[in-house]
């Protein structure tokens, strides 16, 4: 029997609207055919998974084009449109294929299109005909018409933080070559316009509704579902929060729907996490006796969440309240990395840091520092292979450590600050930019979090921001207060 040829292709960025930086081509450093496939497979995530279901069913890949950025702002209209000619290039030229595997985010925005996901999809729809699609998608991925028209399987993380990766991947690939087999698999949607800001599976709201939805695969009465809560930093006239499910019966498949999305409904004022001011949360760093580092969560900075990561709000209120805390915090700042290049290890000079391109932020951090060391930047990842904030230098103002970097990425996990010899449990107040994906690795270090209100392109306040395109209908600002979903839609 020939074996099944299944064309891969990955296509990953989550774009924040509200960051001004475009991303473009050097955040992404693409890669293409056989040797990069190998790698990405290596690092563990979607692709991995997915490889794994083919392998076990003897289909044979056909690597093409891949590219993965962190998140940040639009990606710019070049570097998509040479994404859409690289795939099309290797589907032309893949020869006769069975099926297409994806891996994307969903939530990825250029230029000049709001829905660069499902406009590549939508391309590679028109050059495979009938062939089946499937694609595994980030949970905060803004599935849109356009996706769900053009791909047959949509699985997206159930965890956040997003530990199933593997898992997701695993869940895409079964159901693709279920189809392939002949197996028909029912789709059905449900959506509302409710992004929640806050949230986790770890604990609370959330967790009972990614519980209530992996009963309802227990108890056979769905095979796959993903809720898909929305990136809540994107102004755009077509965003929403979605249920996707899949079974073997129609009426079931709906019902399972409607009633994950109805939850997400009656869920959402408790899917925001309590804020605390900065000067509020310094308080609590002072009078901390446990031994344990208070982190400050400046979510509102999280590179991870799309923000630019230049924020230097906590260090200015720590240099106004004069507080002797021993504090580290990043920010993104490649001139002032530049300048402590000038300055040299051990020396001090002046600085001005940050505030560059943040909402909301216009002054920066100014100071006498020293000039702790001095990187390359580049550092390894647990399981996530290697990463990189470009050139970086840490530079001290007192008991204030700043990590200044060219680039935030992997900014929530304690890898980041011990690679520039910066121990987390050295210190009193640990300021994390990212959301949540910070909780599971600091788990051993503290349980003392507090997510402060702070400016930024990721702040959890959406009321904050100038919104020009939303649609009308859209919590937290005219959500109608006795709002019902319609039901679920069949595909």
């Amino acid at each position: 029997m020939k074996k099944k040829q299944i064309f891969v292709l990955e296509f990953q960025q989550e774009s924040n609207t509200f960051n001004p930086v475009v991303a473009t081509e050097k955040s992404f450093l693409p890669k293409e055919k056989e040797n990069c496939l190998n790698n990405r497979i290596k690092v563990g995530g979607c692709l991995a998974g997915a490889a794994s279901v083919f392998a076990e069913a003897g289909a044979e890949l056909i690597p093409s084009f891949f590219a993965a950025a962190p998140s940040g702002g639009r990606v710019s209209d070049a570097f998509f449109n040479h994404v859409c000619e690289r795939v099309k290039y290797h589907l032309q030229n893949a020869g006769e294929i069975d099926g297409v595997y994806a891996t994307l985010h969903g939530a990825t925005c250029t230029e000049t299109v709001d829905d660069a996901c499902g406009t590549l999809m939508e391309m590679v729809r028109e050059l495979v005909g009938n062939k089946p699609i499937a694609a595994s998608f980030d949970l905060h991925a803004n599935i849109t018409e356009k996706m769900l028209r053009s791909v047959d399987i949509i699985c997206g993380y159930n965890t956040y933080p997003h530990v199933d990766y593997y898992t997701t991947g695993k869940r895409a690939a079964t159901l693709l070559m279920e189809m392939l087999a002949g197996k028909t698999h029912i789709k059905a949607t449900a959506d509302v316009l409710v992004p929640p800001a806050g949230y986790t599976s770890l604990e609370g709201a959330f967790k009972e509704l990614m519980d209530m939805g992996q009963a309802m695969v227990e108890a056979g009465e769905i095979r796959d579902f993903t809720l898909f809560p929305v990136q809540p930093w994107l102004d755009l006239s077509e965003i929403t929060s979605r249920v996707v499910t899949y079974g073997d019966d129609a009426d079931k498949a709906k019902a399972c729907a409607d009633k994950l999305i109805q939850g997400l409904v009656e869920r959402k004022e408790r899917m925001h996490p309590k804020m605390y001011s900065v000067e509020e949360i310094i308080k609590i760093a002072e009078e901390n006796t446990s031994g344990k580092p208070v982190i400050l969560a400046d979510s509102a900075d999280s590179p991870n969440g799309g923000a630019v990561g230049d924020s230097p709000a906590v260090a200015l209120k720590l240099q106004e309240l004069g507080s002797n805390l021993r504090t580290s915090v990043l920010v993104v700042d490649p001139q002032a990395v530049e300048r402590a290049f000038e300055v040299g290890v051990g020396n001090s000079g002046k600085f001005s840091i940050g505030a560059h391109s943040t909402p909301g932020l216009t002054e920066p951090f100014k100071g006498e520092g020293t000039v702790v060391s001095l990187h390359n930047g580049e550092f390894l990842m647990y399981r996530h292979g290697e990463a990189t904030l470009g050139r970086s230098a840490v530079v001290r103002f007192g008991n204030l450590y700043i990590l200044l970097c060219t680039r935030g990425s992997n900014t929530g996990k304690p890898t980041m600050y011990r690679a520039f010899g910066l121990e987390p449990t050295a210190f009193d107040l640990l300021v994390i930019k990212a959301n949540t994906s910070f909780r599971v690795p600091y788990a051993p270090i503290t349980d003392l979090i507090y997510v402060s209100d702070t400016p930024g392109a990721g702040a959890s306040n959406l009321k904050l921001f100038q919104w020009d395109h939303l649609p009308a209908g859209f919590y937290p600002f005219d959500l109608p207060e006795n709002y019902t979903p319609a039901p679920a839609k069949l595909w």
